[in-house]
Formats: structure tokens, sequence, C-alpha cells
């Protein structure tokens, strides 16, 4: 079932007071030398993080679900969908199959333009450097655009 709006607060703030729970209770164990902060340092970034989360999703429920984002658009003021790919070259921005270097590459080969726009914003991880432990430790959660506004339910979707 998904949640939406008032019923995804609540979920979050009982999710948020699981977490500080969780936190306190660790702390408690290496206070009382029952284990050490070495054997737990896994642990409190992902609690910390997961609380970051909570903090930046019920932020983004306060509001009307949306916030600025740079579209890009074509001649016809059609949104392109347009995103970063990881190429044997490095990466490219690639947009209707066209590939460029940066986006101001991509608009001036196909003389798209950019507009702000409003749309739906939720969180997602994004892993940090490296793979495994190495890549969930360095990560974090960020702001990404998102295809249903969060506190309304509606779905938006994404550009073609």
């Amino acid at each position: 079932m998904k949640l939406y709006g008032e019923d995804l607060v609540k979920s979050i703030k009982d999710e948020r007071e699981r977490i500080i729970k969780n936190m306190e209770e660790r702390n408690k164990r290496i206070s009382n030398w029952e284990t050490d902060e070495d054997d737990c340092f896994v642990s409190i970034r992902s609690d910390q993080q997961s609380l970051h989360n909570c903090d930046m999703k019920l932020e983004i429920l306060n509001t009307d679900g949306l916030m600025d984002f740079e579209g890009v658009f074509d001649k016809n003021g059609e949104e392109i969908w347009v995103k970063w790919v990881h190429t044997r070259y490095g990466g490219a921005f690639v947009g209707r199959g066209v590939f460029a270097s940066s986006i101001k590459a991509l608009l001036k080969k196909t003389g798209w333009h950019t507009e702000m726009i409003k749309v739906p914003v939720w969180t997602k991880f994004v892993s940090g450097s490296g793979g495994g432990m190495c890549g969930a430790y360095t990560g974090s959660y960020e702001l990404v655009r998102w295809h249903t506004n969060m506190v309304t339910g509606e779905y938006v979707g994404y550009p073609d």
C-alpha cells in the first residue's frame, strides 16, 4: 500500500523515532563498554544517513512537494528527458539519442533550450566512492526529480 500526505508523514515520523531509539540504545552499549565505537561505525553512519533522509522527506512533505528544476525543451516546447550515462570514455549527457559532454554542448548541438519548471521531488540514496560497504558508507541521500508528488499522490511521470 502506497502512502502519501499525512499518512506518509506519520510513517516517516514513526521511522524517525525508531532510528533515534536505536541510536540511544547503541550509545548506552558503547558507554557501558558492552561494545566499542569501532564495532559500530557502519551502523552509526547508516543511522545518521537514515535520520537525515527522514528529515529531508518531512521537509518535502511540509511543502507542496514540488521544487524548481531545470528542464530541457525542444523547439516545439516539448520536454526532453536528459540524463548522465557512463560510457567507456567517462560519461556523457544524452537526450533522444544525442550524446554530449555537457548540457551546454548538448543544447548547442541540438538547438534545445532550458527552462525552470516545478516538478515533484523525493529522496534517493546515491552510492559514494567505490562499491560495497565503502560505497554505502560514503554515499548520501539526495533530492531527485520524482514521478509522483508524495504530498498529493498525483502521478506525473517523466518526459519521453
